[in-house]
């Protein structure tokens, strides 16, 4: 089906595009951000592993050229916590960065994370919804 092979091809694309970024620094945190294997899941399944509808996965992948600009250009962290995870039996950080960005001036949202001592890794991406609509 052609449709299933726009996609096939789309994932294939994204995840060589990934993989060769390995990292990109964030002056916001003043620390390098990677490009982990945990990330590019996230963008394919939810936090319990289950997978998301092929349009969720389109969303998200389509959004990467974004990941980049905000990283680099982001200048407050939105939201930080810190806290213990049972899953994983460690401390975890996650940070949230908003930038606007891109041809169409969208804010972009993107998530890092920390897992105990090691380095900061992307986790998610997505676009704000337009709070101006009422």
């Amino acid at each position: 089906m052609e449709g299933q092979t726009y996609y096939e091809r789309m994932v294939t694309e994204k995840r060589g595009w990934y993989k060769a970024v390995r990292q990109v620094h964030c002056p916001l945190l003043s620390e390098d951000i990677h490009f982990t294997s945990k990330g590019f899941r996230h963008l394919l399944y939810d936090g319990l592993g289950h997978a998301r509808s092929k349009k969720e996965r389109m969303y998200r992948l389509g959004l990467l050229p974004l990941l980049i600009p905000v990283i680099k250009n982001a200048n407050e962290v939105i939201e930080y916590k810190s806290e213990f995870s049972k899953k994983l039996g460690k401390k975890t950080e996650i940070w949230e960065l908003g930038h606007v960005v891109g041809k169409q001036n969208t804010k972009v949202t993107v998530i890092l994370r920390r897992i105990g001592t090691g380095n900061i890794h992307f986790y998610s991406i997505w676009k704000k919804k337009d709070k101006r609509r009422n």
